[in-house]
């Protein structure tokens, strides 16, 4: 295949890997579909793509491959309805929000030719993969934990322009854990076994919305790692979205706390030695850029045009590699529950006042 034709599902979010397709350059968008359909004719018209109002006629375009970027609730049955219709899936996170979801997610990807992929972006993040080549280097000796937070303000996305609420403000999804638990997986390689999680009370700035506040998830995993992960929708505070910290036997390293704020680690095998009366000090991340992630620094410019750095770029390239049969795929479909089931489980969890839920492993199903 010298040029995967792709057809893109919502057009909000889905603008962006429209963007990254020309960027990626061996990828052509050749057919869109929204519900909202002067939105659709809009896109089509810029882009040269066909619009589509109807699900059926569009999977049943001139296409190669699906982008599913419509809202949450929608994610697990389009990519099914695609993988059973032989298209290959890029699927925005998370991959499901249900059990049944996933489960019904699983027996379609089995049956399927295409390839399913889970775009989780902050996974493709260049700090995440210089921290991955730190951590297979063996500069932080044993992992033994990492933490993610985040924590944004996404009240503005509750509601429609007459004031009711969109799926957003309705709730009852399970926890958006995959942009902080994500990352901590692909560096450990690891997968989570057990969870426990709580909650804080929803309906604290608008008694309609009952989800809650914030969700804090302790995890260990089946390599005996052990997780936290705090994700907050909802408190008016400045962002912080990207945070992770790792802490091994040999080294540590702690992200960005603030604006302005820079990314540390420090290595035994490199840094002063950290001692009780002359404790060790910080350094800066950024210096082992050049020698772990010379590509991502040599990066051409169109590959920020996806909105989240140069993760989109190196996600598609990813994607479009594994469609061509080159490499497996990065986050197939039990990468990706592996991502989002601790995030369906952390509901129960929190339902049984943080009692630890079992996450099974979906290659077992």
């Amino acid at each position: 295949m010298d040029r995967c034709r792709v057809g893109v599902i919502g057009l909000n979010r889905g603008q962006s890997y429209v963007r990254v397709c020309h960027a990626v350059g061996c990828a052509t968008v050749t057919a869109l579909y929204d519900v909202d359909v002067a939105w659709a004719e809009r896109a089509a018209a810029d882009t040269g793509a066909r619009a589509f109002y109807d699900f059926e006629a569009f999977l049943n375009a001139d296409i190669d491959a699906v982008v599913v970027a419509s809202p949450v609730p929608f994610h697990a049955a389009q990519a099914a309805a695609a993988l059973r219709a032989g298209k290959h899936v890029l699927s925005e996170v998370p991959a499901c929000n249900t059990l049944d979801e996933a489960r019904a997610l699983v027996e379609a990807a089995r049956g399927s030719s295409g390839v399913y992929m889970l775009a989780e972006n902050y996974r493709y993040l260049d700090e995440v993969e210089l921290l991955r080549r730190l951590h297979d280097d063996g500069r932080f000796g044993e992992l033994y934990y990492g933490e993610g937070e985040y924590v944004h303000d996404c009240r503005g996305l509750w509601y429609n322009e007459d004031g009711g609420l969109t799926w957003r403000g309705r709730g009852g999804l399970a926890v958006y854990s995959t942009h902080s638990l994500g990352p901590l997986l692909y560096i450990t390689g690891d997968r989570v076994a057990t969870v426990s999680a709580l909650a804080v009370p929803g309906g604290k700035f608008d008694e309609r919305v009952t989800f809650p506040t914030m969700d804090l998830m302790q995890m260990v995993t089946a390599g005996g790692v052990t997780l936290r992960v705090r994700v907050d929708h909802v408190s008016p505070r400045p962002h912080r979205a990207t945070y992770y910290a790792l802490q091994g036997t040999h080294g540590s390293y702690e992200g960005e706390h603030f604006p302005g704020d820079t990314s540390k680690v420090w290595l035994s095998d490199e840094h002063e030695p950290s001692l009780f009366h002359a404790p060790a000090r910080w350094h800066s991340l950024s210096d082992h850029a050049p020698r772990y992630i010379p590509e991502r620094l040599a990066a051409v410019p169109e590959a920020r045009s996806g909105g989240h750095g140069t993760s989109e770029y190196w996600l598609l390239r990813d994607f479009l590699a594994a469609v061509r049969g080159e490499t497996p795929s990065p986050i197939d479909v039990y990468g990706g529950l592996d991502y989002t089931l601790p995030g369906i489980y952390a509901v129960e969890s929190s339902r049984d006042g943080g009692a630890p839920a079992e996450v099974p492993d979906p290659r077992s199903w």
